[in-house]
């Protein structure tokens, strides 16, 4: 049989500086794989506006590879079942992927993945996705491994693939899997070219804007880089988007490459305890808090009674994405207010966000449900976040219809209508509030406070800061080897995290 490399394409989506392709074919020809998992997608923080954008981007890889000489091959099902199919026509050499850190599905289909390989003395080797490190990491260390491994050169996409008889197979049908109806007309399209034009549409039009309009839920969508669903999808590199960012010397550019940092640092949380998405970091904050059902329907659907939380979840549902502020008011609102387990609010937003990535994901659920212990509690008031990012009530009434005749001074607030016109509040076809928000959060402070002062808490604290703390580091200037289309690079990496 003829020997052959696996490249198995997970949330790396694309050929350029794409470390596990480059090793790939050193030695050996390749047959590059992706594997639509069923068990995967029918998870409840997946959706069918992920499986359309990750959908257009295999479709977007296939085509880049085919360029190359060997179109993507597709598979659906059990990865050690394709394997095994491939495994009966081809001697496989070595499996080749880039490492994921997924949730908690993804991790433990990877330990079943290198058993079998093991078993088969067939070698896996794992690159780098991000600079998130596995094995026992000393957070003192991290900031120096992050920027050794940022600072490494791009990688050039292979100029020739050579082409293997074996079937390439389809896209599968979506009714395979269990998707509700999800239309979210206003997402972004997926796959690498649509990443890289909103990449260059952003440096070149948006970079100034950046830190100015980051905040705004309007202004946001169009300043924002919006590049996350393509760092999470793999269709472009961290690395690429810093290089681009050091083209800019400016506030901007630092902003953004700071918020880059950040990145690998929440996801090392999950890659050093997997169990963070089902599991508080707090032990004393297990089961502090009770499902309930109708409450989280109502606030999903963007249906509270607060304006500004409505309209924040209105438009996420549509467009798949909306800015960090808005996403930590949400969350903290579900938490604080609604008193809804972190797992439950945390799996609804999960299937919203075409940038659903876990490491990132359940560590800010945490964070703003007040559970890991080692973060500064914030409990949003909805109401003074939309007069300071929405004063006057245009985002609002451009996603809450039903309060487009209410005037700038009780868009907030529209209850208070009630005080001075009750009969033009009765006609409001909007729902009162679902909850007393000041008696809410005022109870929410006193059982956090009181779960705080608990024997022995403070001591479990300090072991999670020790294992998972961030630790403030100065800027670091690097200068990278030289890429292998002898670029030189210039990184100026804001590590203050």
């Amino acid at each position: 049989m003829k020997d052959i490399n696996i490249l198995w394409f997970k949330k790396d989506l694309r050929i350029d500086d794409n470390e596990a392709l480059y090793e790939s074919l050193k030695n050996n020809d390749i047959l590059p794989i992706y594997i639509f998992e069923i068990e995967l997608w029918n998870q409840k923080t997946h959706s069918r506006r992920q499986w359309q954008f990750c959908k257009e981007s295999v479709l977007d890889l296939r085509n880049s590879l085919k360029e190359k000489g060997q179109p993507l091959v597709i598979r659906t099902g059990n990865v050690i079942e394709i394997f095994e199919e491939i495994s009966s026509k081809f001697n496989i050499m070595g499996i080749y992927s880039h490492q994921e850190t997924g949730d908690w599905l993804t991790y433990k289909r990877d330990q079943e993945v290198k058993l079998w390989a093991s078993n088969k003395k067939i070698i896996w080797k794992e690159y780098l996705q991000f600079s998130v490190f596995r094995g026992n990491i000393n957070r003192d260390d991290w900031s120096k491994k992050w920027a050794k491994n940022t600072s490494r050169g791009l990688i050039k996409g292979p100029l020739k693939i050579n082409p293997i008889d074996f079937d390439a197979g389809v896209i599968p049908d979506e009714k395979i899997f269990s998707f509700k109806k999800d239309e979210c007309k206003g997402r972004l399209k997926g796959g690498r070219k649509k990443g890289l034009e909103r990449m260059e549409y952003f440096f070149k039009e948006k970079l100034n804007s950046y830190s100015k309009d980051i905040s705004s839920p309007e202004k946001s969508f169009d300043s924002c880089s919006r590049l996350s669903p393509y760092i999470s999808w793999g269709c472009l590199s961290l690395k690429e988007i810093f290089y681009q960012a050091n083209l800019y010397k400016n506030n901007n550019s630092r902003m953004l490459k700071s918020r880059l940092t950040w990145h690998c640092h929440f996801i090392q949380k999950l890659e050093s305890e997997p169990e963070l998405e089902f599991q508080d970091f707090h032990p004393y904050f297990q089961n502090i808090r009770t499902n309930k059902t109708e409450l989280l329907v109502l606030w999903s659907q963007g249906n509270t009674g607060f304006p500004f939380i409505d309209a924040c979840m209105r438009s996420l549902n549509f467009n798949g994405w909306i800015n960090f502020r808005m996403r930590a008011m949400l969350m903290s609102f579900a938490s604080y207010n609604l008193w809804l387990p972190w797992q439950d609010s945390g799996s609804e937003l999960a299937k919203k966000f075409i940038d659903y990535e876990p490491g990132i994901h359940w560590n800010q659920c945490q964070m703003q449900s007040g559970t890991t212990s080692i973060n500064t509690n914030r409990i949003y008031n909805p109401i003074k976040q939309g007069k300071d990012h929405d004063p006057k009530g245009e985002f609002i009434k451009k996603w809450v219809p039903e309060l487009k005749k209410v005037t700038d001074t009780f868009i907030h607030e529209p209850w208070l209508l009630s005080k001075f016109n009750n009969e033009e509040y009765s006609k409001l076809e909007y729902i009162k509030p679902i909850v007393d928000i000041s008696k809410t959060s005022r109870e929410a402070r006193e059982k956090i406070q009181e779960i705080t002062q608990k024997k022995g808490y403070w001591d479990i604290s300090k072991k999670i800061y020790l294992k998972h703390g961030s630790r403030k580091k100065t800027v670091i200037n690097k200068r990278p080897k030289k890429s292998n289309n002898n670029k030189q690079i210039q990184y100026e990496l804001n590590l203050g995290i």
